[in-house]
């Protein structure tokens, strides 16, 4: 996914109707940059620091705003948080249901088949696929302990 400029993100904002303050553009672009699929408090801490004045309310605002503007896609709710994706083309993702990690998965076969099934129902906007299972890491490391006897 190609960052954008700030232009692009005024750009982006103006067609949605939205003002682009400094705060609002910190979150975008902490969003943008991170491929862990972040909650509202990650990006939080990760701005805090470069904005003092930020507040959590403040980034749940922008990030509901940015969510219905079709900026950034709400792509889970694990253990009660919502997680964030800046890439808002066809794609899935991986959801691990032992330590949370999302993944993105490529989304050219995923898109055009669900468009293809979907396509006689009606029109299609978006196409959301979410597998969940147990990530090569969290195997590794399970198979890695010592089983009891």
């Amino acid at each position: 996914m190609r960052k954008k400029s700030d232009a692009q993100w005024r750009s982006a904002f103006n067609s949605a109707g939205l003002r682009l303050t400094r705060q609002r553009l910190l979150i975008c672009r902490e969003l943008e940059s991170r491929y862990d699929h972040p909650d509202v408090e990650r990006i939080y801490r990760a701005v805090k620091p470069r904005l003092k004045q930020i507040s959590v309310f403040t980034v749940y605002r922008t990030m509901n705003a940015l969510e219905n503007a079709g900026l950034a896609w709400r792509v889970a709710t694990w253990r009660g948080h919502a997680r964030y994706d800046a890439n808002v083309g066809t794609h899935g993702h991986f959801l691990c249901e032992t330590c949370g990690r999302i993944d993105d998965l490529a989304g050219g076969s995923i898109g055009a088949g669900a468009c293809a099934f979907a396509g006689a129902k009606g029109e299609v906007h978006r196409v959301e696929v979410m597998l969940s299972g147990i990530c090569d890491d969290c195997v590794a490391a399970a198979r890695a302990q010592p089983r009891e006897a």
